[in-house]
């Protein structure tokens, strides 16, 4: 069975437990409700559930992502996957690489370089609107010149530099291809203050779960990065590995605007910021399911294309994975040197 189904518990005081091989769920003024455990693909617990530990073991165990997100704007959310798996030695030579100046300047232009060519085929694929046309080359201007530097970056720093101005005229740009409507005027967080910031934020906590739970199932560490600098309490490989996948949760949310909400689908206060309403975040959600089992793949081929064929968004953040687990193999084996040259194909 594909396990694809996503579980979201947005009510105060709803009860999760284990029934079996079942979730059992109660909410209020309900009848009980069983989730086969099978075919779970995600778990989003919003506010104040009572959710038993028997219930994070059992999703553990078999790997299933959750996301907490908290009950208002400003809470932090947290992810939740299985344990790290009994391959000390990749882990360790995912120490070891990224202890390594060179390697890790390899990787990390790799990484951006895939980030800004899926950034160049979000906007091939998004309708002209209200951007003037040469807005358009301005960015992909930004875009082919951070691409061509990035090759003569000399640090990790200087490739986050380099990141960071090609984001920061992306998201401008997003500026004149939405309709004033949205209120959209650049990039802000922790709170976002505009409905569009809330989606990007939502859509880039749930693909951070996602992509925990891979790397955790390949056995890899999340906590050490090689482009994200390792810090307490952050998962900078995660922060590494979904880089390239930003664009398409950008593309996704995208298309949910207008055709599936509005800016009167949203709330905003002072202490909590902008969030989607109860009842919208249900359309959400609803959305975001059909969207991870038939998610867009920027990096694929023509001959994928034109096969129509269909990925999850959990086989492209396990494709991440996999190849960085490839790129790790001389590192264990001891068959390369700080110095070798090669390159990742994210």
């Amino acid at each position: 069975m594909n396990a694809q189904l996503l579980l979201v518990i947005d009510h105060r005081d709803t009860q999760l437990t284990l029934d079996g091989g079942a979730l059992r769920l109660v909410t209020p003024g309900t009848k009980p409700r069983h989730i086969p455990l099978g075919v779970l693909g995600l778990v989003v617990v919003h506010g104040r559930a009572l959710v038993g530990c028997d219930v994070w073991r059992a999703l553990a165990e078999r790997g299933i992502p959750a996301v907490m997100q908290p009950g208002r704007g400003r809470g932090v959310c947290a992810w939740m996957g299985p344990a790290l798996g009994a391959t000390g030695v990749l882990r360790a030579a995912q120490h070891r690489a990224a202890e390594q100046v060179e390697r890790r300047l390899m990787l990390a232009r790799d990484l951006i370089a895939a980030k800004l060519l899926a950034q160049a085929r979000v906007i091939e694929r998004l309708p002209v609107a209200s951007d003037p046309p040469e807005t358009r080359t301005a960015v992909r201007r930004q875009q082919d010149l951070a691409l061509a530097r990035l090759g003569q970056a000399s640090s990790t720093t200087e490739v986050m530099g380099l990141e960071g101005s090609a984001a920061a005229a992306w998201f401008r740009w997003l500026t004149l291809w939405l309709s004033p409507t949205w209120g959209f005027q650049g990039r802000n967080r922790r709170p976002p203050r505009d409905p569009v910031n809330a989606l990007l934020s939502l859509g880039y906590t749930l693909l951070g779960g996602e992509m925990l739970s891979v790397i955790q199932q390949q056995g890899l560490d999340p906590a050490r990065g090689l482009l994200h600098e390792l810090v307490p309490g952050r998962e900078s490989l995660v922060l590494d590995l979904i880089e390239p996948l930003r664009p398409s949760v950008d593309l996704v949310l995208l298309g949910m605007l207008d055709r599936l909400l509005t800016p009167e689908d949203f709330t905003t206060s002072p202490e909590d910021g902008c969030r989607l309403s109860k009842e919208a975040r249900g359309r959400f959600y609803q959305a975001w399911a059909q969207a991870r089992q038939d998610w867009p793949d920027l990096q694929a081929t023509l001959e994928d294309e034109r096969a129509g064929t269909v990925v999850s968004l959990t086989q492209l953040c396990r494709r991440q994975t996999e190849v960085l687990r490839q790129v790790l193999k001389p590192v264990m084996t001891g068959q390369c040197s700080q110095g070798d040259e090669f390159g990742l194909e994210f």
